[in-house]
């Protein structure tokens, strides 16, 4: 084995959203509204468009804390407003924020079991506003986890390095021992600063094959069938 211990983001690294589309469909029919497929991906749009402007201004703070999570991102979904209100904040409880709504790359579980069955302990490092270990407890996947270090928990977000060596405490290893996995090469590329190796993946869509295959490699562990 290359490393004692490897952590790894979540979003985007691990595990993507269910259709945001789908979800604002589903939410304004509760509210008793019926939107087309159209015209929800086209409020989706103005949603990201609005939060750009927003979490340029947002942030710096806003994986702080819960809640400045829940302010920067109700407000990014203001756009939803006029189809139903409330529908912003339903977009955050019922979808942003719900473990039911993260769901793992196909070859997530094979890439955790393979580094755990080989006795690498496992640390999630996030950029996050809520407890995304209730989403990792819903699919099992918490029992190859060790340690979850949440930006919103620890009031610090990569690419400082105390994400980073919190997690190598945690899990008792040397940062120069420790391989960091991610997607955004700003953020994760922060370890390099506390002396982890650094794998960062290219973009792929959403529940497509990850390539977590090349952490498991990279750590020289073989691929669990």
């Amino acid at each position: 084995m290359r490393f004692d211990a490897v952590l790894f983001d979540n979003g985007g690294t691990l595990t993507h959203r269910t259709s945001p589309v789908a979800a604002v469909r589903t939410l304004a029919a509760r509210a008793g509204v019926e939107i087309s497929e159209e015209d929800a991906a086209r409020y989706w749009r103005r949603s990201k468009e609005h939060s750009r402007t927003l979490m340029a201004e947002k942030r710096s703070c806003r994986n702080l804390s819960r809640a400045h999570h829940r302010e920067a991102y109700v407000a990014g979904y203001a756009p939803f407003e006029e189809i139903a209100p409330g529908l912003a904040e339903l977009m955050y409880d019922e979808w942003k924020t719900n473990p039911m709504t993260m769901v793992p790359y196909p070859d997530t579980p094979v890439a955790l079991k393979s580094l755990h069955g080989a006795g690498l302990p496992i640390g999630i490092v996030s950029n996050t506003g809520w407890s995304i270990d209730v989403g990792y407890a819903a699919t099992g996947l918490d029992a190859f986890v060790q340690t979850f270090v949440l930006s919103c928990d620890l009031g610090i977000a990569k690419p400082d390095p105390e994400p980073f060596l919190l997690a190598c405490e945690r899990l008792g290893v040397a940062p120069e021992k420790t391989l960091m996995v991610g997607n955004n090469r700003l953020a994760d590329s922060g370890s390099i600063c506390v002396g982890c190796h650094c794998l960062i993946l290219p973009p792929v869509p959403p529940g497509a094959t990850r390539g977590l295959r090349a952490a498991v490699d990279a750590a020289g562990i073989p691929w669990a069938r």
